[in-house]
């Protein structure tokens, strides 16, 4: 090594050396730069985890509070009989063209066809439906208890996946958002390995060694570059894959916190009823 060599590496071994290649190597600075925006993110992440205080006593549905604190999701078969099972598909069905995507009545409507799935708004002209979503006060109780206080429903709807074989851009595994988002799905029709099914990772809403990252690349990117994930990584973590099937008249409920995924529709149609809950949202009509 010459006498210049030698000064080189005794200098980049300095604050000196640190500064020079920080104005040199553009990857330096994006580097210094990326830590100081993730420890800043940090801050309002640790915060907001902070304030979410769940309270088992604020519940009538304890056993299911305890299988979502424990393994991220419970399924309740029979959560309604078949007179009331019965009273909601009547409604339901008599939805003109919704079966196939197609309805155009004045409930808003959402349709995805390239997904195969469109969701309508619930409202009291559906009583029945309503009464199990909008109306259930039980499951109302159960996200507050989970989450805290400010936990309210941010969304409810009727979901029909009507479009066999087509894949579904939920297909991915993926979480839904860094903060609170509690799902149900009562199921109207059974479901399956051969009507789309949800996988559900079991325990994986818990602590996971890249969640940070791909939280704030949620955040600070678009939403193309950082929806959802390829399954390599999270079968590298061990997580018991769960199918979520159930009978009609099921009820699945999820912290999407928790590593999930769709499932193709091989026949038929998969009906359910999605209640949605957050800290942060407003009530809302929604597809997904």
């Amino acid at each position: 090594m010459t006498i210049v060599q030698k000064a080189r590496a005794l200098l980049a071994q300095t604050a000196l050396g640190d500064l020079y290649h920080y104005y040199k190597v553009p990857r330096v600075r994006a580097k210094y730069h990326l830590k100081k925006s993730m420890d800043a993110f940090q801050e309002e992440y640790d915060s907001y985890w902070a304030s979410v205080n769940s309270d088992r006593t604020l519940t009538t549905m304890k056993e299911q509070f305890d299988d979502i604190q424990r393994n991220g999701f419970t399924i309740v078969e029979n959560y309604i009989d078949q007179i009331q099972l019965a009273a909601i598909r009547s409604e339901v069905d008599s939805l003109e063209g919704f079966a196939n995507g197609q309805y155009e009545g004045d409930l808003t409507f959402t349709n995805r066809p390239d997904d195969g799935i469109c969701a309508l708004s619930i409202d009291q002209s559906m009583p029945e439906t309503y009464k199990v979503s909008i109306g259930n006060e039980d499951l109302h109780g159960l996200a507050r208890a989970l989450y805290g206080c400010k936990t309210r429903l941010s969304g409810a709807s009727l979901l029909n996946k009507y479009g066999v074989d087509k894949i579904d851009s939920s297909n991915a595994p993926h979480w839904d958002d860094w903060r609170v988002r509690l799902k149900s799905f009562l199921y109207l029709s059974d479901v399956d390995e051969e009507h789309a099914a949800t996988i559900y990772c079991k325990g994986s809403h818990k602590d996971l060694p890249w969640r940070f990252e791909k939280d704030f690349c949620s955040v600070f990117m678009s939403h193309e570059a950082s929806a959802g994930g390829s399954w390599w990584p999270v079968d590298a973590l061990g997580f018991e894959k769960v199918l979520c099937k159930g009978k009609a008249g099921a009820l699945v409920i999820f912290d999407t916190a928790g590593i999930h995924a769709g499932t193709n529709l091989k026949k038929d149609n998969r009906l359910m009823i999605m209640n949605m809950y957050t800290t942060h949202l407003d009530f809302t009509h929604r597809a997904f």
